[in-house]
């Protein structure tokens, strides 16, 4: 609360607090505030079209019988996914039939390069976008989840366990290796989520970037996930000291060049009157 002319004013504190928001604030409190406060609306990309409609057509695969799970069947689900959401999400997109149907022929190859990372008719995902809200201490998480599976695996001696994975599909290029552990930042909260809520630490995290394609895999354990928690009720209450204080730094770093307000708002790299500083 603060006192504009004696009169309290209620500032809303964070209520919920997304994995995708939080590795917002992580990697810069101005993009956050750009993102979840100010709510600044984005030019919809082709990339981002992509990965909302590689993301449908994935989930739908995997409703159908195993046996139906082949190339042919997603490429047809892709179209049909593309079909549902362009007119509403994405009329304006293309200036040409021409550049929509070399998008559309890129996409089908990140999704051919799908199957050179699993095989979808070998297993039965226990859950597709599980849409979840967590209580976690006094925080609120709340997310949706791409997939989570069980799968079984052999070891050099025959023997067999069974492993629960957390899988996130990816239609962007795959960071460097070296980079790769960032990456799971997200994953590793909807780790601690599905600890909470169903009882049992998932095995393993697993990020499948279908540019490339290049697959990324960490296990994980109980001591990370409760690390994780201890890193979430930081940034909760960075987050809300941020909205108490009106103070959102702007973090530079090599991810300023892929972000939507780099060259117009962000104040690291606009004067006051969104002029590029140094220009």
């Amino acid at each position: 609360m603060v006192a504009t002319n004696d009169t309290p004013v209620e500032i809303p504190l964070l209520e919920t607090l997304s994995p995708s928001r939080a590795s917002d604030y992580k990697t810069c409190p101005q993009l956050y505030k750009f993102k979840a406060i100010d709510k600044i609306p984005t030019e919809p990309t082709t990339y981002q079209a992509r990965g909302t409609t590689a993301h449908l057509a994935l989930e739908r695969l995997f409703m159908l019988p195993a046996a139906d799970r082949t190339p042919a069947r997603l490429y047809d689900l892709f179209r049909e996914a593309w079909a549902e959401l362009k007119p509403a999400e994405y009329p304006d997109l293309f200036d040409d039939v021409e550049a929509e149907r070399s998008w559309g022929i890129e996409s089908l190859q990140l999704l051919a390069d799908y199957f050179s990372m699993e095989d979808p008719a070998s297993f039965e995902p226990l859950e597709l976008e599980m849409d979840l809200t967590v209580d976690i201490g006094d925080m609120a998480i709340r997310g949706i989840l791409d997939r989570m599976e069980e799968v079984v695996e052999t070891d050099s001696r025959g023997n067999e366990r069974s492993v629960l994975v957390i899988t996130d599909y990816k239609t962007g290029k795959a960071p460097p290796e070296r980079y790769a552990s960032q990456a799971f930042f997200a994953l590793k909260i909807y780790a601690l989520m599905i600890r909470v809520t169903r009882g049992v630490t998932p095995d393993r995290v697993r990020l499948l970037y279908l540019n490339g394609p290049t697959e990324y895999t960490m296990d994980v354990s109980d001591k990370q996930l409760d690390a994780m928690e201890g890193q979430l009720k930081a940034l909760w209450k960075a987050i809300n000291d941020a909205i108490t204080s009106g103070r959102w730094p702007a973090r530079t770093s090599a991810l300023c060049d892929w972000c939507d307000f780099k060259a117009t708002l962000c104040p690291a790299w606009n004067d006051v009157e969104g002029n590029p500083l140094g220009g």
